[in-house]
């Protein structure tokens, strides 16, 4: 067994030189069939709105410097919504698309605050690339 120390020279040594600013960006966790929109790399609390649609929110706003209170998104059973929906996951696909979908089968008021008060002005802020991937879990940022 390790010792502390020799631990943390380990995990140093792994990680040294990759380190680097943080994106804001869009990832696919095929595995969750998740999409995860975030813009700003701090601490969130996840704030589910519906089956699809979670926003999370930063914890210290606007103690932590940052300039919004809402810092990303997640699009929860991604791939099967698209399919169910008609959209075409062979291709990547328009998030907009994603989202008109949402509404249309979730017009609540809430749903659409987040997604046309939210969402959709996270993307246009950051300028995000608006396809995504639903084939591959890769990283797609700006």
């Amino acid at each position: 067994m390790k010792k502390p120390g020799e631990v943390t020279a380990l995990v140093r040594e792994a990680f040294a030189g990759s380190t680097g600013e943080f994106r804001p960006c869009i990832v696919f966790d095929e595995r969750l069939d998740c999409i995860r929109v975030v813009v700003r790399d701090c601490s969130v609390t996840e704030t589910r709105i519906n089956e699809l649609i979670t926003i999370l929110e930063d914890n210290y706003y606007p103690a932590s410097g940052g300039n919004r209170r809402y810092v990303g998104f997640t699009v929860k059973g991604a791939r099967h919504f698209c399919q169910s929906q008609g959209l075409n996951i062979a291709t990547p696909v328009k998030l907009s698309a994603i989202f008109d979908k949402i509404l249309a089968v979730s017009p609540e008021p809430v749903v659409q605050m987040a997604i046309d008060g939210i969402a959709r002005p996270l993307m246009e802020d950051q300028k995000l690339e608006e396809r995504v991937d639903l084939s591959t879990p890769v990283l797609q940022g700006t």
